[in-house]
């Protein structure tokens, strides 16, 4: 009989459909309220996706996955609530979960031990202890959707059981140890991720939407171009990074797109049609991974009154000394292209932050033009060993594409692109701790019609030793300000246009941070967990009305 390996997930969420997301042990039909769908092969794993449209708004929809006729989800002793669809209607109300970077390891110590203090800690996992939190709440409390931005996956720091599974498979005798290696163990790598009972079931009533980071390939992947031609030389690089971008697509992405979008999508379409999908599974991996045009991996999505833009700052980077891109041409007037002003809230999400604090800012600025040759050809090896010993890739490091970013700003709240919204709040990631920023356009720019804010939060459960908190710290101070300013200065960089500060201070530890947004009203909430791991508790730390 078949059985489900992994999910049921609850991905793309609207107004009257919603995706569901499985993979199971064989082929086999899928049938989710009353919709089926055969599941797809890529190199002998089992997916389905499964598309339920014409939903009654009005109610929440508790269902059970049958395959091949049999329910073979939720077991008979499940100790959870049933899963559910709970659709999201255009009634000016959202509240969205949001955070970034999970390492996935054993819930028990010495693994939920704080980094700074035991090597194997990576701390408490806030995911699972808001999963938790929400057994002993009304349903009417829970999150509307989820938002992960970016490293769900560790594949360049696996957590020791899955390093045990995948041991005995050896694909290049070279190749980079204790790290996913191909497809087949980044199918390891998501089973463990996704497959802990209490995530495991709050993924399948939370509907979530996800990018991707650096750790789910390497965490110095697609910082330079000399590093990518350095690792494209050898003989494991291929697989890795093709493996993971496989993975990628069908874990993560697919789950992202609408039942509309999915229509639509010549790869999905494809693999839908029975036989063995791989080919052009790594077809598409290996087109994202050339550089060449359109990663594919950027999309929008509408959750009630909000628009979502979702946008891959990774895979689709331009690396050519003096025209490098973080986003090509082509997905970034993708994502402009759907601003359009008929939303009240515009949400745009990257697994790096927009808008560093201002030392972090500039000295990541300085470090582009050096390595262009700003001081001369002498400085340039200098700006290229800052830029991967520090793993400077963040937007300030993309000038042209930061540049860019900044006029769209512009441009919304100015009603340069439709009618100007009421708040244009901004997300990020990867940098392991928290904080709020408001935003203002420049004098210059015409009247500001917009709330603009950006909420970074980071991580989910990635612990940091004490002496990376202390240069995360000391980025955040003026001096910081002050020296990477006159670095900036050194090499002719102009102000940046847009004006930030911060309005909290940062904040440390594993967390989670909450969007509400009610009507016109707009606050947001980070909650770090604290206590003991057998009995976690999520503690608020910034609480800031943003409109």
């Amino acid at each position: 009989m078949p059985e489900v390996k992994v999910g049921p997930m609850l991905r793309h969420v609207g107004e009257t459909d919603a995706t569901i997301w499985v993979e199971t042990d064989v082929a086999c039909e899928v049938e989710i309220l009353g919709r089926t769908g055969r599941t797809f092969c890529v190199e002998d794993h089992h997916f389905a996706l499964v598309c339920i449209e014409g939903l009654e708004p009005s109610k929440e929809h508790c269902y059970e996955v049958a395959l091949d006729g049999a329910k073979a989800w939720p077991p008979d002793d499940y100790d959870y609530p049933e899963p559910r669809i709970r659709l999201i209607p255009r009634d000016g109300s959202l509240r969205l979960l949001f955070g970034s970077c999970r390492a996935s390891a054993a819930h028990r110590p010495p693994y939920t031990f704080q980094r700074w203090w035991n090597k194997n800690g990576h701390g408490i996992d806030v995911l699972r202890t808001y999963a938790m939190r929400m057994l002993r709440q009304p349903s009417a409390l829970w999150p509307d959707a989820l938002m992960m931005m970016g490293d769900q996956l560790y594949a360049d720091q696996p957590p020791k059981n899955v390093q045990k599974i995948v041991a005995p498979r050896e694909i290049h005798a070279d190749g980079p140890v204790e790290a996913l290696e191909d497809f087949e163990e980044y199918t390891v790598g998501y089973w463990d991720a996704w497959t802990y009972p209490v995530v495991r079931w709050m993924l399948s009533t939370v509907p979530s939407s996800m990018i991707f980071d650096d750790h789910e390939i390497n965490d110095k992947w697609k910082t330079s171009q000399a590093w990518l031609d350095e690792k494209r030389e050898t003989d494991w690089y291929e697989d890795r990074v093709i493996g993971g971008l496989m993975a990628y697509w069908i874990y993560q992405h697919l789950g992202n797109l609408s039942p509309a979008e999915l229509a639509e999508d010549k790869t999905y379409q494809a693999i839908i049609k029975p036989g063995d999908d791989t080919d052009a599974v790594r077809e598409l991996a290996i087109q994202a991974e050339s550089q060449d045009g359109h990663s594919r991996f950027s999309f929008c999505r509408d959750l009630g009154p909000a628009r979502l833009f979702m946008l891959d700052s990774r895979a689709g980077r331009q690396l050519e000394p003096g025209k490098r891109k973080i986003m090509s041409d082509e997905e970034w007037g993708w994502a402009v292209d759907r601003i359009d002003g008929d939303h009240r809230h515009v949400l745009v999400a990257s697994s790096l932050p927009f808008l560093l604090p201002a030392g972090m800012h500039h000295i990541e600025a300085w470090s582009e033009r050096l390595t262009d040759g700003a001081w001369g050809k002498r400085f340039e090896g200098l700006g290229e060993k800052v830029r991967i010993g520090a793993n400077l890739d963040h937007w300030a490091c993309f000038q042209d594409s930061y540049r860019k970013f900044e006029d769209l700003v512009v441009d919304v709240a100015t009603g340069g692109c439709g009618e100007a919204p009421k708040s244009m709040l901004m997300f990020g990631g990867d940098v392991h701790h928290c904080w709020v920023t408001e935003v203002e356009i420049p004098d210059d720019a015409g009247e500001q019609q917009t709330a603009i804010w950006q909420t970074v939060c980071s991580g989910l459960r990635k612990d940091l030793q004490a002496s990376e908190r202390i240069v995360l710290h000391l980025g955040h101070t003026r001096l910081a300000g002050i020296v990477g300013w006159m670095l900036a200065r050194s090499v002719g960089l102009k102000a940046p246009r847009l004006k930030w500060r911060p309005v909290t201070r940062p904040h440390f530890r594993n967390q989670v941070g909450t969007l509400e947004i009610a009507n016109d009203e707009v606050g947001v909430r980070i909650e770090r967990v604290s206590g003991g791991w057998r009995k976690p508790r999520l503690t608020t730390v910034i609480e800031h009305k943003l409109l």
